[in-house]
């Protein structure tokens, strides 16, 4: 992957913006584990909201600086918040919410790379990617209940990544999970034991990059539509309406061209 010399200054959250479209966001605060509060929150809600108008973006990798992706919500941001009435922590507990939300939907592929542990919310938002790839010793853990809480606004992601069941179970018990069991429950997609993860994570990013941007995109709207919904009339409107215009727009005539002529598609050529 060739850099872009678009990098923030220090701060809680890096991002940067490679030259072939793949952008970072990287929680910076490893001497925390990178554990993340309202301001850590703030930062990544305004970061995806600017890279997911930013027509360079084709894919988004999140990850963490130092040994652990996340330690999830930070200690002391939690007892801050204890002295708050329930109107302010419900409002606190919105921004992560939408964060959630926005990291769910983004609209480019998603990716994230997990190594050391991934506790609590960043458990969340690991959920929220489209694509994990972890270190072969990372660690996962709903640990709310241990501190008298509960995974509240992670849980809809959780639960549709690993289903309800196993979901009672580590929600219940808080206990670790290992890489290997996160495999198995969906959690992790990929399992690496390289030190350079996160360039083994680049190397799994960079086929997605020859394909059309638009059906990128628009697999996963259909994916969002389509989970839990009835097939129905509406459904069979929706999904049939959307294959039609795919198949007109230019991206959708540069790829069945390029199938019929053996060549590679030009996907920015219109």
């Amino acid at each position: 992957m060739k850099r872009n010399s678009r990098i923030t200054k220090k701060s809680d959250v890096l991002v940067h913006l490679e030259e072939d479209g793949i952008a970072h966001l990287v929680l910076n605060r490893p001497s925390s584990a990178n554990a993340f509060n309202a301001e850590v929150i703030s930062q990544l809600i305004a970061h995806l909201d600017a890279l997911s108008s930013d027509t360079r973006v084709r894919a988004l990798v999140l990850s963490g600086n130092g040994k652990h992706f996340s330690a999830g919500a930070d200690i002391e941001w939690m007892r801050s918040m204890a002295a708050k009435s329930q109107q302010e922590n419900q409002l606190d507990a919105y921004q992560l919410a939408t964060l959630l939300d926005k990291l769910d939907r983004f609209p480019h592929p998603s990716v994230a790379v997990v190594q050391g542990s991934a506790f609590g919310g960043a458990l969340g938002l690991v959920c929220c990617c489209d694509m994990v790839i972890a270190h072969e010793s990372a660690l996962f853990c709903l640990s709310e209940v241990k501190l008298g809480l509960v995974p509240a606004t992670i849980a809809p992601y959780v639960i549709r990544t690993i289903g309800v069941r196993h979901a009672r179970r580590y929600m219940l018990s808080a206990e670790r999970i290992d890489a290997y069991t996160a495999q198995s429950l969906n959690i992790v997609h990929q399992l690496s034991n390289s030190e350079q993860l996160k360039e083994h994570a680049g190397e799994w990013i960079a086929p997605l990059l020859k394909h059309s941007p638009q059906a990128l995109v628009e697999a996963k709207k259909l994916c969002h539509h389509c989970y839990q919904a009835p097939i129905d009339e509406s459904m069979k409107s929706y999904t049939s309406e959307l294959i039609a215009n795919i198949r007109v727009s230019p991206q959708g005539q540069e790829g069945l061209s390029a199938f019929l002529e053996k060549r590679t598609p030009k996907w920015n050529s219109e």
